[in-house]
């Protein structure tokens, strides 16, 4: 208050605090432990609301299924989401970049995909090969980030799932031979609905950075206002213990 009045009385102009920039993310309908929760208590919702101490972002969250808010970025619906990074939506939204890569000191966390087999089941995971697959489907939902890598290992993939559970229900009805899914996700599926029935090999499949990724039109709009948000979230993950 008192440098406020001497500016006045000396005729200088008072400078206000910058607004916020608000931004619109999209956060899946369902938990994705244990980065989000629709509620927002989530790991990376939590490195979100610090880094908006350090740079000023507000940020309101719009809850939707996973692909709605795909869609939502894709025609700026919403200005950003949480993702991992895939070359195909590089077309729509903007990833924090060094050197042309995905910058992963400017993540908001880390995410795991691992495999489940039915109890007792054959098929193994070594972190780098499937053994006693053979040409046995594998389930999982369309669009995530380890379907490539599934074709790269040329896994026959059954990916008609709309859903996580969906995905462990085409496993425990027998209709594929292994899913793979998000650990934190299908640990808790497992745990509520096929105890003693399904279990989660010990390797994942994929670890992998989780970005706030932003729409392109507002990224350009808005550049150094995200670039800095982006620096803010290095330096809360950094300061954590």
């Amino acid at each position: 208050m008192r440098r406020y009045l001497v500016a006045a009385l000396l005729g200088l102009p008072i400078m206000a605090a910058a607004a916020p920039l608000e931004v619109r993310m999209c956060i899946f309908d369902h938990p994705f432990p244990p980065l989000t929760y629709p509620d927002g208590s989530g790991q990376a919702q939590d490195v979100l609301r610090r880094a908006s101490r350090l740079q000023p972002v507000s940020i309101q969250n719009i809850v939707a299924p996973r692909f709605q808010c795909m869609e939502q970025l894709r025609t700026g619906q919403v200005d950003a989401m949480l993702a991992a990074f895939i070359e195909d939506r590089t077309s729509y939204s903007a990833f924090p970049m060094h050197d042309s890569q995905p910058d992963a000191s400017r993540a908001v966390g880390e995410l795991k995909f691992s495999v489940s087999r039915r109890r007792g089941g054959e098929v193994e995971w070594d972190g780098k090969l499937f053994h006693h697959l053979g040409r046995q489907p594998v389930g999982t939902q369309p669009g995530m980030l380890h379907v490539s890598l599934l074709r790269q290992l040329n896994v026959v993939i059954d990916d008609s799932a709309n859903s996580p559970e969906q995905v462990f229900a085409m496993l425990a009805q027998r209709r594929v031979a292994a899913v793979v899914t998000q650990q934190g996700e299908g640990e808790q599926i497992i745990a509520r609905l096929y105890r003693g029935e399904i279990e989660m090999l010990p390797t994942p499949l994929i670890t992998t950075p989780i970005y706030l990724i932003v729409n392109k039109v507002f990224y350009q709009q808005h550049k150094p206002q995200i670039d800095a948000y982006w620096d803010a979230v290095r330096q809360v993950r950094a300061a954590k213990p």
